[in-house]
């Protein structure tokens, strides 16, 4: 996408915002491949399927925005304000996280990426999607029915990576809690 076609969307779109004419921004499957949209005000944006590889995404205010199944792969979204976010299928290997979320990569059989958003309780991990906002708790039960003991495929070095990786998100849980 052309920068002053964007640059129109993210104006229209901050019309939209303040009540004042405009429209909601839908960047639904947009390519913004390293478009530089620092400090931008995105709140409740469509960015579905979105583009975003190495985007600049500084400061970003994101919060409510659906950005399911979009390519983040080594975008910098340090500073972002990603509360209320949807990550579902995100493609987040490589990014520049904000505070407050983490990333592991090598556990898992699928994609290999997993990350966990502590403000929202939300983890992406490969294709995996439980339809209602992919929480922790979730995500520790899915693990039980597909690799535990008693599981669909029981897989025991898969199960012991996926629960090393929630043990190491439930304890940044709790730290983030205390600060």
């Amino acid at each position: 996408m052309e920068q002053e076609k964007l640059n129109e969307i993210i104006a229209d779109h901050n019309k939209w915002l303040k009540n004042e004419g405009g429209k909601r921004a839908n960047l639904a499957g947009a390519d913004l491949y390293g478009v530089d949209l620092r400090g931008a005000k995105l709140d409740r944006t469509n960015l579905r399927w979105a583009n975003l590889r190495r985007a600049g995404l500084e400061g970003v205010n994101l919060r409510g925005a659906d950005l399911e199944g979009a390519d983040l792969y080594g975008a910098n979204l340090e500073g972002a304000k990603l509360e209320g976010v949807n990550l579902c299928m995100a493609d987040l290997e490589g990014a520049e996280l904000p505070i407050g979320v983490y990333q592991i990569v090598g556990p898992g059989s699928c994609n290999r990426c997993t990350t966990y958003d502590v403000i929202n309780d939300q983890i992406v991990c490969g294709c995996w999607n439980d339809g209602k906002g992919n929480h922790l708790d979730s995500f520790i039960k899915r693990i039980e029915e597909v690799y535990g003991p008693k599981g669909e495929n029981p897989d025991s070095i898969h199960y012991a990576e996926y629960m090393s990786a929630v043990a190491f998100f439930r304890a940044m849980k709790d730290l983030n809690k205390k600060s």
